[in-house]
């Protein structure tokens, strides 16, 4: 007879079955033990915290009660009183007996605290007592809590005792009452009323319904409660134990599970007490506190065999459905594969359309900063035809910050954005920001701090170009945004540890551990209006602007989009404090590793170059360049001080003229038609020179409009020395020539014309040095950054006793004569 084989639908639904089973008593069991072990930390919380509470208020209560015995004891005319009672014990003076039994009588129904207050005389007989029926009676001294002295801040251990007339726990404070030559004639006596302590620790808020509180010390030299929730009494003949108990009693404080005195097993908090000498026992039934643990696992196992029952009857439809699913899933294997080319596919086009929007964009824009850079050049220019043109360099610059942040949030989207670390002077890079904006700070009327930490390193290993677009952007935004008070940079760094890589297996011994990195914190403050609350969701969203000031909505939105990304790409996170309406404070951090000094780059004066120093060879420049503005804007700049120039339009003709006339430097356009930067730049460095020359190989700088970084990889592989990005300033220029070449120049300010201009004003140095310092700073960072309305306005702040000096200067500034006021300036300085 052949057995029937079990079908896979019902495979299936027995493994599913078998799976549940053991997935709801695993769920149940790490459920409980889980939930059990929340349930004990909580509830050691609870009791710790209770214990804490009645362990505070036992000693302010214990420690105000020594202070007002005190206070009793030795105020100065109770003092008196005491000595003229016990002078003569057996017949006391009535008026002193009268006036001290009011006064105590009166402190005992002001501060119930106190049970009796009594005098005794030097064979303990009581002689006045706030308890008539004990007066003439004898006192015991051999329980008392006695101050021989009393020394400010020390703390008193009172001593604990079975009263023989209640049979209940009790403490008696004695002070001794001395005469005048310090020998002790009696005693003053108050016996502590202890309900407040039982009050205390009967108090079983938060302990829930098991909960207990307990005070145990020792009586008759064994362990007994001192006070408990029960009657104390009826405890006392019994000496308690457990391990809370006999811990505590030890001098030791902790918390366990474990069964108290009764046998419970509890949940314990036991602390020692050794002001009082008490143990202190806060517990609570472990039946009550796992019982949610109980609950919760048992809830889990109905409502999982529950679900299993359930889901059961849906595993046979599932089974069915398996083919079908598996044939869809292979389907939409296919489809995510051609999305993901198509995905590839973007991506290329969108790094294609990036490089060429870089080079159509930008170049047109060198053209126009550089040929108004070189109409500034023209001395012969107006004062009204030098403002426009200078409102067409802003213009031109803001529209190039536009399409440079337009260009990094397109390049970081598109995974383009690469980290570039290189060697620099960090204090260096920050003397230079603040050199930059405090012209902007100071035309706002704002004060702009860098305050920088001891332990910042000056020379370190990251990347510096980064780094100065976010500090541009935030104090930049900082400034912007804040009408007065002022901007402040807080630079600190600590040391990051590094871990060593793990050691091979063959190697004898660990390496060594890597050096430690730093870690460097910028803060930027403002005192402007802070950020709307609703906005700071969507501060670091690209395109976003605040809508708080109309009047600075300027920009594309993209600043702290990029920023937020560049922080970290170089390891660190940025964060806001924000205060409105009080200002904001913009915090981010950055790794960057230690390095040691670094040699900085020559830099040209921040003068205008005007020509060519004497005694220098006739330096040869080549430009390549197929765009025709571009060429030209480069062949007038460089022939304007004096190098002899030729041009080409394409990298054939580069190498063409190369061969013939062995230029010394070449500036080479990177994407060329006929042929690039890149082949003519190969053909160059392959090529050997002519025999009839004996002329090194040229200095190539290569000219590129691109936006990615990664091309300077690309371009240095080439061949080419350095690597130049439109638009570019005519400083660069200059330095990239004198780095290379060791071209030496002549400025504006060193020739014989400014001093010439000089004369003919009147004005001299000394006219000039009776401002304050500080003003003549602004006056020469005015003149070097060429800014004639910043110094015009700086003319107007001038008192009017220097009117001759101030109309000097502006006669200066309206015929454009910077080079005379930074020489004027440069003296006094």
């Amino acid at each position: 007879m052949s057995s029937q084989k079990p079908t896979f639908t019902t495979k299936v639904a027995s493994a599913f079955l078998i799976l549940a089973l053991f997935t709801v008593a695993t769920v149940g069991g790490v459920a409980y033990v889980r939930a059990r072990q929340a349930l004990k930390e909580a509830a050691f919380d609870r009791l710790r915290v209770t214990a804490t509470l009645k362990q505070n208020e036992i000693n302010r209560w214990l420690e105000s009660c020594e202070q007002d015995f005190l206070i009793i004891a030795r105020f100065p005319d109770v003092s008196r009183q005491l000595q003229q009672l016990l002078a003569t014990p057996s017949e006391p003076d009535r008026t002193v007996y009268d006036s001290l039994s009011n006064y105590l009588l009166e402190i005992r129904s002001l501060k119930p605290k106190f049970a009796e207050i009594s005098i005794v005389d030097r064979s303990n007989r009581i002689i006045l007592s706030t308890d008539k029926a004990r007066e003439g009676k004898y006192e015991i001294a051999t329980n008392l809590t006695y101050f021989e002295t009393v020394i400010a801040g020390d703390k008193f251990t009172p001593v604990f005792y079975v009263s023989p007339e209640t049979g209940k726990p009790a403490v008696t404070y004695a002070s001794p009452v001395r005469d005048r030559t310090g020998k002790r004639i009696g005693l003053v006596m108050a016996d502590l009323n202890l309900n407040r302590i039982d009050q205390i620790v009967r108090e079983r808020s938060g302990l829930g319904d098991t909960g207990e509180t307990y005070v145990v010390g020792s009586l008759a030299e064994k362990t007994s409660f001192i006070s408990r929730h029960e009657s104390v009494t009826r405890d006392l003949p019994n000496e308690p134990s457990s391990q809370g108990i006999n811990e505590a009693m030890q001098g030791l404080s902790g918390e366990d599970l474990y069964a108290n005195y009764a046998g419970v097993p509890v949940l314990g908090v036991y602390s020692w007490l050794n002001d009082q000498n008490l143990a202190l026992i806060v517990e609570m039934s472990q039946d009550e506190a796992f019982s949610p643990a109980r609950q919760l696992a048992g809830a889990i196992v109905i409502v999982g065999l529950g679900s299993a029952g359930a889901l059961l009857l849906g595993v046979t439809g599932l089974a069915r459905q398996l083919s079908q699913s598996r044939s869809q899933l292979e389907n939409y294997s296919r489809q995510l594969e051609q999305k993901a080319q198509e995905a590839n596919a973007a991506n290329l086009a969108k790094s294609e359309f990036l490089a060429n929007m870089s080079h159509e964009l930008r170049t047109p824009l060198n053209a126009i900063l550089g040929f108004t850079q070189l109409m500034g050049r023209d001395r012969d220019l107006r004062t009204y035809q030098l403002e426009r043109v200078n409102i067409i360099n802003r213009s031109g610059e803001h529209l190039l910050a536009l399409i440079n942040d337009v260009l990094s949030m397109s390049k970081i989207e598109a995974g383009r954005t690469l980290l570039n670390e290189t060697r620099f002077d960090l204090h260096q890079l920050l003397v230079s920001l603040e050199e930059m904006l405090l012209i902007k700070a100071d035309a706002k009327g704002l004060q702009l701090g860098f305050e920088v930490g001891a332990a910042v390193p000056q020379y370190v290993e990251a990347d510096q170009g980064k780094l100065r677009q976010v500090l541009l952007n935030l104090l930049g935004n900082a400034i912007k945004f804040t009408e007065q008070g002022k901007v402040l940079l807080q630079i600190s760094a600590q040391t990051v540890a590094q871990s060593a890589p793990p050691a091979p297996s063959a190697s004898p011994a660990p390496p060594a551990p890597s050096p430690p990195s730093y870690k460097i914190t910028f803060k930027v403050q403002d005192t402007g209006p802070g950020i709307a609350p609703e906005e700071l969701d969507h501060l670091f969203d690209p395109f976003y602007q605040s809508a708080q000031n109309p009047n600075t909505q300027q920009g594309t939105g993209l600043g702290l989009a990029i920023s937020q990304r560049f922080i970290q790409l170089m390891g660190g996170d940025i964060t806001v404090q924000n205060r409105p309406p009080h200002g904001a404070t913009f915090v981010f951090d950055i790794l960057a590793k230690p390095t040691l000094a670094v040699a900085l780059p020559q830099t040209v004066p921040s003068q205008r170059v005007t020509g060519l120093a004497p005694n220098q060879p006739d330096f040869r420049i080549l430009v390549v360049e197929d765009a025709d503005d571009s060429r030209r804007l480069l062949v007038e700049l460089l022939s304007s001080v004096g190098f002899s120039i030729r041009e080409a339009a394409n990298g054939q003709a580069a190498v063409d003229l190369w061969q013939t006339w062995q230029p010394h430097l070449i500036w080479m356009d990177m994407r060329m038609p006929v042929m690039d930067g890149y082949e003519a730049t190969r053909q160059i460095r392959a090529a050997h020179p002519p025999p009839t020359t004996h002329h090194p190989s040229p200095i190539i700088i290569a000219l590129t409009a691109s936006a990615f970084e990664e091309e300077r990889t690309a371009v240095l592989a080439s061949g080419c020395n350095d690597f130049v990005r439109k638009p570019f300033q005519e400083q660069t220029i200059f330095a990239a020539m004198a780095h290379h070449l060791g071209v030496q120049y002549t400025y504006a300010g060193e020739l014989s014309d400014a001093s010439a201009k000089r004369e003919e004003t009147g004005l001299r140095a000394e006219d000039l040095a009776k401002m304050p310092q500080p003003w003549i700073c602004r006056l020469h960072r005015a003149a070097v950054q060429v800014d004639a309305e910043h110094i015009k306005q700086l003319i107007q702040q001038m008192p009017p006793q220097h009117a001759v000096i101030s109309t000097q200067l502006l006669t200066l500034t309206e015929n454009f004569e910077f080079d005379t006021i930074i020489t004027l300036t440069e003296e006094i300085l």
